[in-house]
């Protein structure tokens, strides 16, 4: 899935009083209790159990939040071992979890029965004359940015280096070339999945079109276990990075978020820009305007001195061209996010003034810095597709997302943070309409499905009873039968 997005030069995402620099210790995990048939030799796997060395390394998580020991963690290193592990627990009706990078925000990734940690399939090959790149599904991010450094290419996905691919794409993957692109699914040209059936298939347009529509938005681990994709790739080499600060009161901070609402889901497709937004003190918010663009310098620079003359900078605007590589190590940044963390998400028309105030006002009164909000926008190419088109719905119904974040280090705080957040995101349910994005999964969403899926869930229905009539591919918020 997708963590919260990197901001070097800047604050975290919170800035909770509990967090350290100490070196994290190895998660907490008691023995799994389940007893598993013997497994067999497999080729390209090697299987870790409680107590083995490297275990706790290995089954570690994005968020330790949603820390489970697994029974089994079968480490596959290529496609042929995954089709036998799988095959393997199948028959023997074992329960399992698929794992690219472990960012699941909820642990979906994660299982007390056998994880098939698919990390180890990551090669990336580029091919020029397509304009396309062929990875592996365990490659992370970083894999596939780093192989294609220098090559004058941008590859469409978000900037935390260490998400998988795998999960980021098949629920959607925004980031900072979306505007100008569309979002990660939407460069998807092939896919190669591992199905209920045990068998290996590709999926294009004209290849199992259904699958592919399903796949492109239906979210990782519902439909098979993926194992390769080939995506298309943009010609960029240097973009320009952005960030504009301010400091204000609450009554200003609608101000600017009102006037970042009207102009960043409509500019020019070249600009994405973001607005972060987190607590100074009772009364004064920091709001902090950051992109991506490779929009005419000009319409740039006419905007952003449009937001400017709004509200005054409490600071200097940075402003830099840099090279797509630099770009994006700079928004990926060198910091480890905090241990613990509980995030959602809600995708928006338009916030009005009551809604924008609530947001603020919720944002102030917390008894410490705890949540803080990015809102991504959205329009431009992520509109050039139908809702319909593909199984992620959220385009053109929707302008932009509000994205919650807290991240705590002590797991004695874990209750009560959860609480605020639920607290925050129910003030918050009479200003938005209820959509949320899968790769920001929250568990504690009452009707998810039409949450994530929307007018698409009964299609997607149909798509999972095709492939995987019996429910192989389970999990708390996985797509469910007709």
């Amino acid at each position: 899935m997708e963590s919260p997005y990197y901001f070097p030069d800047m604050d975290r995402l919170s800035a909770p009083a509990d967090q350290t620099t100490e070196e994290r210790p190895s998660p907490d995990l008691a023995a799994s209790t389940i007893s598993l048939p013997p497994f067999p030799t497999i080729p390209g796997c090697t299987m870790l159990r409680p107590g083995d060395a490297d275990y706790a390394a290995h089954v570690r998580v994005y968020n330790a939040r949603t820390q489970i020991a697994p029974a089994l963690f079968a480490i596959c290193s290529t496609a042929s071992a995954v089709s036998a592990v799988f095959a393997w627990a199948k028959a023997n009706d074992l329960s399992f979890v698929v794992r690219c990078g472990g960012h699941s925000y909820e642990g979906f990734s994660c299982s007390s029965g056998i994880v098939i940690d698919i990390r180890n399939l990551r090669s990336v090959t580029f091919d020029r004359p397509s304009m396309t790149v062929t990875v592996g599904a365990g490659a992370s991010i970083d894999d596939i940015q780093t192989a294609l450094k220098g090559k004058g290419v941008a590859f469409i996905s978000g900037t935390c280096p260490t998400v998988g691919i795998a999960g980021h794409v098949m629920g959607g993957g925004y980031g900072l070339l979306a505007r100008a692109y569309g979002l990660a699914c939407d460069n998807l040209k092939v896919l190669t999945l591992v199905t209920a059936a045990a068998t290996v298939v590709s999926a294009t347009q004209n290849a199992n079109p259904d699958l592919f529509w399903a796949c492109r938005g239906g979210g990782g681990g519902s439909l098979g276990i993926a194992t390769e994709f080939v995506f298309a790739l943009h010609p960029i080499s240097t973009v320009t990075v952005f960030v504009q600060p301010w400091v204000l009161p609450i009554a200003r901070a609608v101000r600017i978020i009102d006037a970042w609402q009207k102009w960043a889901p409509t500019a020019d497709p070249g600009i994405t820009a973001l607005l972060k937004i987190s607590k100074i003190n009772n009364t004064s918010v920091s709001l902090r305007c950051i992109g991506q663009s490779i929009a005419p310098p000009h319409v740039l620079e006419s905007d952003l001195r449009a937001l400017e003359n709004v509200e005054p900078l409490s600071g200097a605007r940075t402003q830099q061209d840099k090279t797509f590589w630099d770009a994006y190590k700079f928004f990926a940044g060198t910091g480890a996010d905090p241990r613990y963390q509980k995030e959602k998400s809600d995708y928006v028309p338009s916030l009005s003034s009551a809604g924008m105030t609530t947001l603020l006002t919720q944002l102030v009164g917390q008894s410490s810095s705890q949540i803080a909000l990015i809102l991504n926008a959205y329009g431009g190419a992520v509109d050039g597709l139908g809702e319909s088109d593909t199984a992620f719905p959220h385009r053109r119904s929707v302008r932009f997302m509000i994205h919650y974040y807290s991240g705590w280090e002590n797991g004695s705080a874990t209750a009560q943070r959860v609480r605020a957040m639920a607290a925050f995101y129910a003030a918050m349910r009479p200003h938005v309409p209820g959509k949320a994005y899968i790769n920001y999964c929250d568990s504690d969403l009452q009707d998810w499905p039409t949450a994530y899926w929307g007018p698409n869930l009964t299609r997607l229905k149909g798509v999972k009873h095709a492939v995987d009539p019996t429910n192989i591919f389970q999990f708390a918020q996985s797509i469910p039968l007709p």
